[in-house]
């Protein structure tokens, strides 16, 4: 059910399972919270992918209002049937995110990415619970529009910025993710930058500490992208600015990374790259 280049963890295969089988119950949907860089925004992509599904994407921001989610009039349409141009009034409304989304599920299969949504406001919460549960979204006027929930699924990212509320996380399945084994990591930096097995390690190596010493959480995408960058170095001084430029965010991520590879770390991945 996922698309092939997307490399699934268990947990990552029963959320699907559980997303794909259950019946009943309102919309499917899926929390996954996790570090940025994980993968969370993948998943949601290699799942509607792997279904054939249209992917509706809506970034969540701090000052995310009803409008945003269902819907909001269109000033230059209202001003049109006010001046007398004949237009349906379901043709005065900009659709919101859910809006669109449970219209597009009358179609066909949709699988809507909030993602980030820990940077919507709390109230938000309470009406995207609304949401899943009931698959309505109503208009100023009493219109109704249904979404089908059997073709409808919601994955919701977030990075942990504030706790979701309860109600929400008790309506959701709820998938922790966390980086794939540094093996894989490495493996998959090797496929998609054609660098050499060892600097893939070295890399990958170089990320962990950082994650697990230093104070920020370099993603596997900037590990791809620092082994892309390396043809571009001349010498170990380009190399840390290459490091600098992807890996390494604060001083204590430096000196994360000296306490495992000493006081020139550069060099250590400058040699590695030379010898291929």
């Amino acid at each position: 059910m996922l698309a092939e280049w997307y490399r699934p963890r268990p947990s990552d295969q029963m959320a699907v399972a559980v997303l794909t089988s259950r019946d009943g119950g309102g919309i499917r949907a899926v929390r996954i919270s996790g570090p940025p860089g994980v993968g969370k925004t993948a998943f949601a992509k290699a799942l509607a992918e792997g279904l054939g599904a249209r992917l509706e994407v809506f970034l969540a921001h701090h000052w995310v209002s009803e409008e945003d989610l269902f819907l909001r009039l269109d000033p230059a349409r209202v001003a049109a049937l006010a001046g007398g141009i004949r237009s349906e009034v379901e043709d005065t409304y900009r659709p919101g995110v859910l809006l669109r989304a449970a219209l597009a599920s009358r179609e066909g299969t949709v699988v809507l990415l909030l993602d980030e949504w820990d940077k919507a406001p709390e109230r938000a919460d309470a009406l995207l619970l609304e949401f899943l549960q009931s698959g309505v979204v109503r208009g100023p006027f009493g219109e109704q529009w249904t979404a089908d929930p059997s073709n409808l699924i919601v994955v919701i990212t977030d990075n942990g910025i504030r706790e979701l509320a309860e109600p929400l996380l008790r309506r959701v399945y709820r998938l922790e993710m966390g980086f794939l084994a540094p093996a894989v990591e490495a493996d998959l930096i090797r496929k998609a930058s054609g660098a050499p097995a060892g600097v893939c390690r070295t890399i990958v190596a170089m990320m962990t500490i950082v994650r697990k010493k230093g104070e920020s959480s370099p993603s596997l995408q900037e590990g791809r992208r620092l082994a892309e960058s390396l043809p571009l170095a001349s010498s170990a001084g380009d190399v840390r600015s290459l490091l600098e430029g992807w890996l390494v965010k604060t001083p204590e991520d430096w000196e994360a990374i000296r306490g495992e590879f000493g006081a020139a770390p550069e060099a250590v991945l400058w040699g590695e790259w030379r010898r291929q």
